[in-house]
């Protein structure tokens, strides 16, 4: 690992921090305005954070990644960070269950974007560890997977949140807007990375999956956040005032 991406995987881990910091003082705030939607949103986006804080600490640390390759054929410097995945699959469903919360879906909804996305992230994964061929073929179902997870908050998701918060369709629409695309940059990524065609190395891998983690996990927060206030019809918590303010307190 050269010292730029070790110096990219830094500043993710404080990026993460940061945002934990701000998204547990939020939840510390919401608590004690009696705001238990808020503090919901806050919690859920604080353990997101901090799931990828612990990925970026073992990645600077040197841990998470396969230097090299183990009889591939595939030539010296190929490098799998498996760790990425891990943490995906411990921080995704945390982003789903917020969908969830926010849209009031259906369990049958969220166990089904639950799954897809367990399996989505699964097959990155296979396609991250595969070698030849292979590595191709779970890479297809992994963008099969994500054009599955993409209809379900498009189509059924999308049509409960309207339903149930038909003055808020802005809103919810900006929320699965920015999440679909965000998602649809990752097999964007992995194919032009080390892990598929090559045509950048790791240390571009790294600051670009830095900049898509933090986006996913601390930007789309703050959009999660920002998205309850406007459909609780008040002004976003501020983590800052620690739950001082004076607001009324939501049922």
């Amino acid at each position: 690992m050269t010292p730029s991406t070790q110096a990219w995987f830094w500043l993710g881990a404080m990026g993460m921090m940061v945002g934990a910091l701000y998204f547990g003082l939020g939840a510390y705030s919401a608590r004690k305005l009696h705001n238990g939607r808020a503090e919901i949103v806050f919690q859920l986006t604080f353990f997101a954070c901090l799931v990828a804080v612990a990925l970026y600490l073992a990645l600077a640390s040197g841990y998470g990644a396969i230097e090299g390759t183990f009889n591939t054929g595939e030539g010296a410097g190929t490098r799998t960070v498996w760790a990425r995945y891990v943490a995906w699959t411990l921080s995704t469903p945390l982003l789903v269950t917020l969908f969830a919360y926010l849209g009031r879906s259906r369990l049958a909804t969220t166990t089904a974007l639950l799954g897809t996305n367990a399996a989505m992230v699964g097959a990155g994964f296979l396609a991250t560890l595969a070698v030849g061929p292979s590595k191709y073929l779970f890479f297809v179902l992994g963008l099969g997977l994500y054009a599955a997870l993409a209809y379900l908050l498009l189509r059924p998701y999308r049509e409960e949140a309207h339903a149930h918060l038909p003055e808020h369709r802005a809103v919810i629409d900006r929320l699965i807007g920015a999440y679909v695309t965000l998602w649809a940059l990752y097999p964007i990524l992995w194919l032009l990375g080390p892990e598929g065609w090559r045509a950048y190395g790791a240390t571009m891998e790294a600051s670009l999956f830095t900049i898509f983690d933090l986006a996913l996990k601390v930007g789309f927060g703050l959009l999660a956040a920002a998205t309850l206030a406007h459909i609780d019809g008040g002004e976003p918590i501020r983590p800052a005032e620690l739950g001082r303010s004076t607001r009324s307190p939501s049922h």
